[in-house]
């Protein structure tokens, strides 16, 4: 059976889960380049999004997500040149701590009251800077961003999945786009985890997300078009209902 074969409400509820789709995966994508950019809706470059992912933690935050509270690029530098050097304890009172204080303790620290505070992760003493000073993503956002995403969307490209199989759509297209979405969601979680160890890792990123999220929107087109007429240049002939 065909989707044409469905009945005028079941069709308008599929167009109306496939349109969600599709603005979602607009949202995310904006999510996903504002936290790289500091907030800014600007397509983010190769080299941030590695930075993100498979930089050193505390800068990689201070030139994206927290890039507006930082008072001076020059502090990121110095920072990050801190790291680099094995981070000193000696530094860190005489240069580092000042920074931390200016830039970062009004949100992270135990007892802050700002709006947006960050208490689980304070950054007032040099163990606790420290600990941010590992590069790529921490594991503990890792384990659960990465679980989160292979479950919620791997259950969105199934429902996509089947619906496009009962399209009028050429085998071969139904094949690239499932298969598609499916690799890019594995190389999106797997990369993420190797970037921790493999600094090109991170450049490889925005190409699995690119696979995922064209495939995904590729899958919703076709069955929301499908829903009312004959998807043109990749339509089966003499599909029946």
């Amino acid at each position: 059976m065909m989707i044409k074969a469905l009945n005028p409400a079941a069709r308008i509820a599929l167009s109306g889960f496939c349109l969600s789709v599709l603005m979602g995966l607009a949202y995310a994508m904006l999510a996903i380049s504002m936290s790289v950019t500091g907030g800014q809706t600007l397509i983010p470059s190769l080299d941030k999004v590695q930075q993100k992912y498979a930089g050193i933690m505390i800068v990689s935050a201070m030139r994206g997500s927290m890039y507006e509270h930082v008072s001076e690029d020059e502090s990121i530098d110095a920072v990050q040149q801190w790291v680099e050097a094995d981070a000193p304890e000696d530094t860190y009172d005489s240069h580092i701590a000042e920074i931390m204080d200016t830039d970062c303790t009004n949100c992270h620290s135990v007892d802050s009251t700002m709006t947006e505070a960050i208490p689980s992760m304070p950054l007032t003493t040099y163990e606790e800077v420290l600990a941010t000073t590992s590069r790529g993503q921490p594991w503990s956002k890792i384990a659960v961003q990465t679980h989160t995403h292979l479950f919620a969307i791997s259950a969105l490209i199934m429902i996509l999945a089947i619906a496009l199989s009962y399209t009028q759509t050429l085998n071969w297209v139904k094949y690239l786009l499932i298969s598609g979405a499916f690799i890019g969601l594995w190389g999106d979680a797997l990369s993420w985890t190797l970037a921790k160890y493999i600094a090109f890792a991170g450049y490889l990123i925005p190409f699995t997300g690119a696979l995922l999220t064209g495939s995904m929107a590729a899958m919703a087109m076709i069955v929301l078009l499908d829903c009312w007429v004959k998807v043109p240049l990749i339509a089966a002939a003499n599909q029946k209902s």
